[in-house]
């Protein structure tokens, strides 16, 4: 793969640290990430049910433990994210997404789901009122069935969306997991988790992508959906204009992706990766700094020992989303609304452009900042 020479040394920060969520903040169209609540009833970012060690997992589990004992861990708090105004001033620029997702106490807590996703729900809207962000600039999401409605109970306005399959908060091992979560995903397809969320009244799916490539698509109910052909049609048809979150992303699928409408989890996050596997070069910015036909003309057409400059210079010249004219935005919506069946009138998803970058529109995430590092 093409790298650029200056940074060909470039070290992944650990998951989830504010290092990482700067860096993929910055380098794409924005982040996911995981958020608990420890037993002070403070966030943290932080993915596993507990924290390494030996002893009963019970006393290990983030829930029961302390904001101290955390930071012992190194573990960052939703705190020290909001305090860092690179990442808070990129937030509110337009154009990025950040997605949260809500972690599930494991069940030897004895922590009631409901109350624990309300509480947290609550206080997540609370904590970020102030930043005054742009409308479908932050989207919360979880695995558990329960994230709708305890949403509805706790009367936020944060929009949230269930991922699919449903992978239980129990299990040591991520194989066990997933292993468990087959029945789920065998029994589940893209057009029944796309009806029963706009029920909900969600506005995005997330999903495995398995939902989508390979073998692995044919299983579920109904009439597979794909990237290609039929299989793309069936999708637009089926998400009638939600937005769709897919992970992971390898990056041989990204393109497809992209093209497709649907937003990515991807674990790609190294600045000095320029060219994907087919040899192309890699724009990671589609949302947020979309490339416009001049500088697609001029990435296309040249060689690979170009593309280092070029991509340095397209980084530094082109304007973020909420610095782009007012046509040329419209242009952008009106092409992807038609391309990809949205219902209703073009003049429709303009004006709801107007609030903030539409479900929809396609958008690369770094997963927990700058991708994952252990699984």
């Amino acid at each position: 793969m093409t790298r650029i020479g200056k940074m060909s040394n470039w070290d992944a920060p650990e998951e989830n640290s504010l290092e990482a969520l700067r860096h993929g903040m910055e380098f794409s169209d924005g982040v996911e990430f995981d958020l608990r609540m420890d037993g002070d009833g403070r966030f943290v970012i932080y993915h596993d049910e507990f924290v390494p060690g030996k002893g009963p997992i019970k006393g290990r589990c983030i829930e029961n433990l302390t904001s101290g004992d955390l930071r012992s861990f190194g573990i960052a708090t939703f705190d020290d994210l909001l305090s860092n105004k690179i990442f808070t001033d990129s937030w509110r620029s337009g154009g990025k997404t950040v997605d949260i997702e809500i972690k599930i106490p494991h069940p030897i807590t004895k922590i009631d789901t409901d109350s624990h996703i309300e509480t947290m729900l609550g206080r997540l809207q609370t904590e970020i009122e102030d930043l005054d962000l742009p409308k479908r600039s932050v989207i919360v999401s979880s695995f558990s069935p329960r994230i709708g409605p305890s949403s509805r109970n706790a009367g936020v306005s944060l929009p949230v969306t269930r991922l699919t399959p449903h992978i239980r908060a129990w299990g040591r091992y991520w194989r066990v997991k997933r292993a468990v979560a087959m029945p789920n995903f065998a029994r589940t397809s893209v057009q029944g988790i796309a009806d029963g969320h706009r029920r909900e009244g969600m506005e995005s799916i997330g999903m495995a992508l398995e939902y989508l490539v390979g073998w692995t698509k044919w299983i579920n109910p109904r009439f597979p959906v794909g990237l290609h052909g039929k299989g793309l049609e069936r999708l637009h048809a089926a998400r009638k204009g939600m937005g769709a979150i897919v992970w992971p992303a390898p990056l041989r699928h990204e393109d497809a992706l992209i093209n497709a409408g649907v937003s990515l989890v991807s674990d790609d996050m190294d600045p000095t990766v320029i060219e994907k596997p087919d040899g192309s070069i890699r724009w990671p910015r589609p949302a947020s700094q979309p490339l416009d036909k001049e500088w697609r003309s001029k990435i296309e057409g040249a060689s690979p020992k170009e593309w280092v400059d070029l991509i340095e210079e397209a980084s530094a010249s082109l304007p973020m989303w909420d610095e782009i004219e007012k046509s040329r935005r419209d242009g952008i919506i009106e092409e992807q609304s038609k391309r990809m069946l949205w219902p209703g009138s073009t003049e429709r998803w303009l004006r709801l452009s107007e609030e903030g970058l539409p479900w929809g529109s396609p958008r690369i995430l770094g997963h927990r900042g700058a991708g994952k590092t252990h699984s």
